[in-house]
């Protein structure tokens, strides 16, 4: 029996392992890339919630500390990041929450430009895959941060690639809430142009916390 449940765990390890090419190609990619614009759906499911909140948004970086993540148009929220500082900014009440941008709070918004999906060598450092499975051209990973302080905001990281574009279809997220927040990403375009005023927050008239 002892030596059934080794064998079955070796299958599994080699099926994992074998599922991760999609996920290391995707990220052999990554070094190419400066610049990302894209559209995005957000769909956030919340416990007490029967469906989902539906939103538009648009993602827009440019490397290495450069974000621009809005939701709504037009926007509702923004969160803008300079590399040290992230400004959440709440256009309907006029205020706005400034962190430091490595902090774990800000994870969620920096996610896709930080380092941790720089290289392969440093997504491994950053995260560990708990599970992978293919439909199709589309394989899915469930990953969690080996980090406590940023897996105690972000418990876990879902990720969906399209192996035949080596593109991030989707990017969903669990909060410590339990609430979940799926982002489909539409036409990425990558190393554009991005103008600097993206990520410069306009705060006139914002009461900043």
């Amino acid at each position: 029996m002892r030596l059934l449940l080794t064998l079955v765990s070796l299958v599994s390890l080699t099926r994992l392992h074998a599922n991760q090419a999609p996920l290391e190609a995707w990220l052999t990619r990554q070094a190419s890339i400066r610049t990302l614009d894209s559209s995005f759906t957000q769909e956030r499911r919340l416990p007490a919630l029967k469906n989902p909140i539906t939103t538009a948004g648009r993602l827009s970086f440019s490397k290495p500390n450069q974000v621009r993540w809005q939701l709504g148009e037009p926007a509702q929220t923004l969160a803008i990041s300079d590399g040290k500082i992230l400004t959440l900014i709440e256009t309907g009440t006029k205020t706005a929450r400034q962190t430091a941008a490595d902090s774990p709070q800000a994870a969620r918004f920096s996610l896709l430009s930080g380092k941790a999906f720089q290289s392969l060598e440093t997504f491994n450092n950053a995260f560990e895959v708990v599970e992978s499975r293919s439909l199709g051209s589309t394989h899915q990973y469930t990953v969690k941060a080996k980090d406590r302080r940023t897996r105690a905001q972000i418990p876990w990281i879902f990720l969906e690639i399209d192996s035949v574009k080596n593109e991030l279809r989707a990017l969903e997220i669990e909060l410590q809430d339990k609430s979940r927040l799926r982002t489909v990403f539409h036409q990425p375009r990558y190393n554009l142009k991005l103008e600097d005023s993206l990520f410069q927050p306009d705060l006139a008239g914002y009461q900043v916390k």
